[in-house]
């Protein structure tokens, strides 16, 4: 065999040999020094923190032990989790490689965002649309609010030093506008119905929103741009044969909004001056949460993969893995605007929800429990 021949090989063996050692618990280490040095875009399993005891069930629609979203203190370096089912809000030492403690008592919690000003961290409760302020450090509450009904994402605006979290129902929706210094709302922006995940341009006035009309909705979705001094719409677009649009993300640099539309499963690309569609494509089914990467101009879509409980057999997106298998997307964005999926790692069965940290560039990905498997948080190191 020549020298050429037998490198090859080499490589080839230890690339197959780490994709068959999956970590099962919490580890240490991080991905392969050869598979990061590659080109390759594909996010690669670095830890896995195992959240023991983290349950809950749906006895209708919906997931068992459902997670929902994320949010990091870089003063802390915790993760902060929102374990909806289970009514708690989970704390990770992403430095330490440990689960910290377990606020539980909460009414399934939803949104959480980091006001670094005020070190705290803003847990938004569906259940009875509380809305929790806790010290990031002690962990302990500071103070509660009222929000309103099914209270849900939450977002921090460090330019005006305000928080916005998202309420409502179908019929009539809001984003409550609070200050956190005393944590008095300074206003409410009304929408048609709930919106879902919302961005805030930064320095500027605009809010760019989905409303996806209803968790089980087949209709057209809407995207909505509204000042969000007033909530005057600015702009509209209405998704035609596209609906259940749930997570979004922002390019504020080159003025493009990306979202992901669940029914069917399709990455949307949107001019952020006039709502206007620029191009789409395929992505993973059952998507909940999406990151625009900044540093590769890329857009990272986590999606919980085909759902049997509200998907018809055949209808799966041909870019999920088999089964139920959830998958971070990874899609390009060529100089006109242009989508290309340039790759996809399998995660894990319904993990819909995640958090992409630029400055640890990794991506984590909430694991729900189960048969024979407790809830988890995954690692994904995001190569450059």
């Amino acid at each position: 065999m020549s020298k050429a021949c037998a490198r090859r090989f080499v490589l080839r063996l230890s690339g197959a040999l780490f994709r068959f050692f999956v970590p099962a618990v919490i580890v240490a280490g991080c991905a392969s020094p050869q598979r990061e040095a590659t080109s390759r875009p594909d996010p690669v399993l670095g830890r896995v923190f195992v959240l023991t005891g983290v349950r809950g069930t749906r006895p209708n629609l919906g997931i068992p032990g459902r997670i929902d979203h994320m949010a990091y203190d870089p003063a802390t370096k915790r993760l902060f989790v929102s374990a909806l089912e289970n009514g708690s809000l989970e704390v990770l030492d992403l430095e330490q490689g440990t689960r910290v403690r377990s606020i539980g008592g909460l009414s399934r919690p939803q949104g959480v965002v980091i006001v670094p000003g005020s070190s705290c961290a803003v847990s938004a409760c569906g259940g009875d649309g509380v809305a929790h302020v806790y010290d990031t450090r002690t962990l302990v509450e500071q103070t509660n609010m009222q929000i309103g009904f099914d209270a849900d994402n939450v977002r921090y605006d460090p330019e005006a030093n305000a928080v916005y979290i998202c309420y409502g129902n179908t019929n009539h929706g809001f984003i409550a506008v609070l200050d956190p210094h005393n944590w008095s709302k300074l206003r409410d922006l009304p929408f048609s119905s709930k919106p879902e995940s919302f961005q805030l341009e930064p320095q500027g006035n605009h809010l760019f929103a989905n409303i996806p009309g209803g968790k089980i909705s087949s209709k057209d979705g809407v995207v909505v741009s509204v000042n969000r001094n007033d909530g005057a719409i600015e702009a509209l677009t209405e998704l035609k044969d596209l609906a259940r649009n749930f997570p979004m993300a922002l390019d504020a640099v080159h003025q493009r909004v990306f979202i992901a539309c669940r029914k069917p499963a399709r990455l949307v690309e949107l001019d952020a001056r006039n709502c206007s569609v620029l191009a789409e494509a395929p992505c993973t089914d059952d998507s909940d949460d999406m990151y625009y990467d900044a540093e590769t101009g890329r857009v990272l879509v986590i999606g919980g993969g085909f759902r049997p409980d509200v998907q018809e057999a055949g209808t799966a997106s041909p870019c999920s893995p088999p089964g139920e298998m959830g998958a971070i997307d990874v899609f390009s964005v060529g100089q006109n605007g242009e989508l290309t999926r340039v790759a996809s790692t399998p995660t894990a069965i319904h993990a819909r929800t995640g958090l992409f940290v630029p400055s640890r560039r990794a991506i984590y990905v909430a694991a729900p429990m189960r048969d024979g498997h407790e809830a988890e948080i995954r690692e994904y190191k995001v190569p450059r």
